[in-house]
């Protein structure tokens, strides 16, 4: 607790109006209107920095949606003729799992 007040203590007061050092004047230690319209600047570089960033990531995500339901259409109009084409096809005799338990894949024997 002592040493709360302590710093308390030490902390100078803010300074009163008007009361500057001698040889200072008060756009010496203000940024002024310099200052102001480069801060300005610099902001409105920011804000539309973001939206061209906003405005491409939906483009961006707009056409991968646009590709992704392009691709389901056309896997969509081939699965329907590839079924059909299969279906004129014989099928093939079903394998017994017991001749190929003890065979290794890609080996004759």
């Amino acid at each position: 607790m002592n040493l709360l007040y302590s710093v308390y203590l030490t902390v100078n007061p803010a300074p009163i109006e008007g009361d500057l050092k001698p040889g200072l004047e008060e756009g010496d230690i203000t940024p002024g209107l310099l200052g102001f319209l480069a801060t300005l600047f610099l902001a409105l570089c920011v804000v539309f920095l973001i939206r061209d960033m906003v405005k491409r990531i939906r483009r961006v995500r707009y056409r991968s949606q646009a590709a992704e339901a392009q691709l389901a259409a056309a896997d969509g109009a081939t699965a329907v003729p590839a079924v059909a084409a299969n279906e004129a096809e014989p099928a093939a005799a079903p394998v017994d799992a017991g001749e190929t338990a003890g065979k290794r894949p890609g080996t004759d024997g």
